[in-house]
């Protein structure tokens, strides 16, 4: 094993990053290079070529490998993707035991890594540092809805893996409502991700707009203020998402912070800085104060995976 280094990985549906980690440079990651799906048959395949391109092929290396799916047992079925990991396959390659975690449970624990600029706070009061003794959580929306907590357990913070965008829709206005008889129309089991994702945000506003269709998500965001059906889907979007944050907030004692994470929320800031996302997340009868107090943050950074699974690192 060449002294202290070790692999990481972002396993995506349609995409891999491989970078390296540990030794005299530090946690983080560097030589990254990503490699397509479409361009290897099998997630071995990309990391052979990943290791041969730094002449690693014979290295010996302990690896984290942050994956888009339930990290559980010897065989993980990635979410969309037609790639699956075996670890006892990629233990052959890298003479020692991988270990996986949720792409989400990466991006908590890489909030343990990033400076305060990293961190844009939301209405509310201001973002904690997050350090043990706090619980916080972490709310990522992309192509799916990924949700992950970081729970206070001595002095560590553990994160906790979660499939908790796969939770029932509930529908509380008007417009998701409407939302929820067209998804049903439409075909779909209707969970949370259903609205709060990419694809959810084309459905939003398919369903507003009497059945218009558009190719893009930007396709929405950009037209805000432009297009009264665009506007409407993306209210509806980050009123839901904030009645989500609260019920997740209360679901982990996540008292000390929520985090948003992925390019639709940092490109909804303005929208998220509106009273409807905190009106909606504090809309709990019994625990409107305490809610109050929650500070929600976006979180800056792209690269969450790889830093998540670098500080997983340091867990072992």
């Amino acid at each position: 094993m060449r002294e202290g280094l070790a692999l990481v990985a972002d396993i995506g549906r349609q995409s891999v990053r491989f970078g390296l980690t540990g030794g005299e440079q530090g946690l983080a990651p560097r030589d990254i290079r990503k490699f397509m799906t479409a361009e290897h048959p099998t997630f071995t395949s990309a990391l052979v070529s990943y290791l041969t391109d730094l002449d690693l092929r014979d290295a010996r290396l302990p690896s984290v490998l942050a994956v888009a799916g339930a990290a559980r047992g010897d065989l993980i079925n990635l979410t969309g993707s037609r790639w699956y990991i075996s670890l006892s396959g990629v233990e052959a390659v890298l003479r020692e035991r991988p270990r996986a975690l949720n792409e989400c449970a990466a991006n908590a624990l890489a909030l343990t890594m990033l400076p305060a600029a990293a961190f844009t706070p939301l209405r509310g009061p201001p973002p904690k540092p997050v350090q043990p003794g706090g619980n916080y959580v972490v709310v990522g929306t992309g192509t799916g809805l990924g949700v992950a907590a970081l729970i206070s357990a001595g002095d560590k913070l553990v994160p906790i893996q979660t499939e908790a965008g796969h939770m029932s829709f509930c529908a509380n206005t008007a417009d998701e409502r409407t939302f929820a008889q067209y998804a049903q129309s439409k075909g779909h089991m209707i969970d949370a991700e259903t609205l709060l994702s990419a694809p959810g945000l084309m459905l939003a506003y398919e369903a507003l707009s009497g059945g218009k269709k558009l190719a893009r998500p930007e396709d929405v965001t950009r037209n805000i203020g432009r297009d009264p059906h665009a506007t409407a889907a993306v209210k509806m979007f980050t009123e839901h998402l904030g009645a989500f944050c609260g019920d997740l907030a209360m679901a982990f004692g996540a008292w000390d912070g929520v985090f948003l994470t992925g390019a639709i929320a940092r490109f909804l800031h303005p929208q998220l800085s509106d009273p409807g996302f905190r009106q909606r997340m504090e809309g709990k009868a019994a625990f409107r104060r305490q809610l109050g107090e929650v500070p929600v943050a976006l979180v800056n950074r792209n690269d969450l995976e790889l830093l998540g699974a670098a500080a997983f690192i340091g867990t072992a």
